[in-house]
């Protein structure tokens, strides 16, 4: 009979996974952002997040299924769309009514960041969201709700996503000040458990993936 995915498992996999996207920030994506622009910048970013993200991803998956290890969601199931998922309707326009409503707030009419180039399209709103989804919710909360309740499964899986991002915030120039590192992982923790929640309820990496590229594309559209 198969088993569960053991922590001991899961955690080394999760700190194999940080030290990897830090060396590959550091050796790769800082040096293509000082060296390269435009959209060679682009699409070597966007190909090196999938290949890693997804490679990661698909490479747990496939050792679990290879040592008879059990997942709640086979690979297969979770990338079917879950069309009547109607809180994933629901969750998706809040988010859209809650950040165009801030922005408009903040500055007084939607205005579109000075900073924003087309080539943001790509990063924030095709690729981050299926490759942080696939592996986040795809993998590791997959294997965590075998183990725990969705309420502790799914603040474990919030808690390494907010983490996983600190080898980008370590490598941004100019560097981030406290507080804004306290405020990006507090949000990102946030948005963690929502698109956990999303998977658990739902059982298709989609809605997840849907929100997650509607908030980060809007965000760096307004923001």
């Amino acid at each position: 009979m198969s088993e569960p995915v053991s922590n001991r498992r899961l955690i080394l996999q999760f700190i194999s996974c940080w030290f990897i996207w830090l060396a590959v920030q550091v050796g790769l994506n800082s040096p293509i952002e000082k060296h390269l622009t435009g959209w060679p910048q682009e699409l070597a970013l966007d190909a090196i997040k999938l290949v890693v993200w997804l490679g990661l991803a698909w490479w747990f998956i496939h050792q679990a299924d290879h040592s008879h290890q059990r997942l709640t969601l086979s690979n297969a199931k979770q990338w079917q769309p879950a069309w009547r998922f109607a809180a994933g309707y629901v969750v998706w326009g809040i988010i859209i009514v809650y950040l165009l409503g801030e922005f408009w707030l903040a500055h007084h009419g939607l205005n579109v960041n000075h900073n924003f180039i087309p080539q943001f399209w790509g990063r924030y709103f095709l690729v981050v969201g299926v490759s942080e989804e696939f592996l986040f919710r795809g993998y590791f909360l997959n294997a965590l709700l075998q183990k725990f309740s969705l309420t502790t499964a799914n603040v474990i899986q919030a808690l390494a996503f907010a983490s996983m991002h600190i080898p980008r915030y370590l490598t941004t120039v100019p560097a981030m000040s406290p507080m804004l590192w306290i405020s990006n992982l507090v949000s990102v923790f946030l948005l963690g458990l929502l698109f956990g929640w999303l998977y658990a309820r739902s059982h298709s990496l989609w809605p997840g993936i849907a929100t997650h590229m509607t908030w980060d594309i809007l965000v760096t559209l307004f923001g």
